[in-house]
């Protein structure tokens, strides 16, 4: 699965493309919460299925659309990114992101190559893999706390957020007409 800084520097990314920026780091931490079910030793369990996921979500959706309207583009924001997490796990891990329609998935995808004499070689390669959702209560739940793709995402994110205020800065500066 990524680390848990990679899950909240993908939705940071994610939301800083529409949030409002005061909001993003704020609403980034919503990537993490699919991973409370470690608190209780099953990690990627219910919280890890999309159809319940959007069972929950719906009626919430519903409310706010009807009584809460102008937070309804933060509740949508909130899940996506909600089933990003989701989605990043599929493609490290096995996870129950159907579940209860279906089997824990791993989405396993390579793409290879080699440069050679005899020229060019690339071999793609898909696979998915199936299990049965186990969600039994572990005497210890572990994993990665930070790898190296956090930290390059955390690289990524400071230069975008540099930028970003470099580019703040420069439009004060700059008269009307310039760029």
């Amino acid at each position: 699965m990524p680390d848990p800084l990679a899950h909240y520097l993908t939705s940071y990314l994610v939301a800083r493309a529409v949030s409002k920026p005061r909001c993003v780091a704020l609403v980034a931490l919503i990537a993490l919460l699919p991973d409370i079910d470690a608190l209780l030793r099953v990690h990627r369990w219910v919280p890890h299925s999309i159809p319940l996921t959007l069972l929950v979500t719906t009626p919430i959706l519903t409310l706010v659309y009807y009584r809460f309207r102008k937070y309804l583009r933060f509740a949508a924001i909130a899940l996506l990114i909600y089933v990003l997490h989701i989605a990043l796990d599929l493609f490290t891990v096995l996870t129950p992101a159907l579940w209860s329609l279906h089997s824990s998935i791993w989405i396993r995808i390579e793409l290879t190559g080699a440069l050679t004499t005899s020229g060019v070689r690339i071999a793609p390669g898909v696979e998915v893999v199936t299990r049965p959702a186990d969600f039994t209560q572990r005497d210890v739940v572990e994993g990665l706390l930070v790898t190296e793709t956090g930290l390059a995402l955390g690289v990524v994110a400071a230069i975008l957020t540099a930028l970003d205020a470099i580019r703040s800065r420069a439009k004060q500066q700059i008269p009307t007409g310039c760029g």
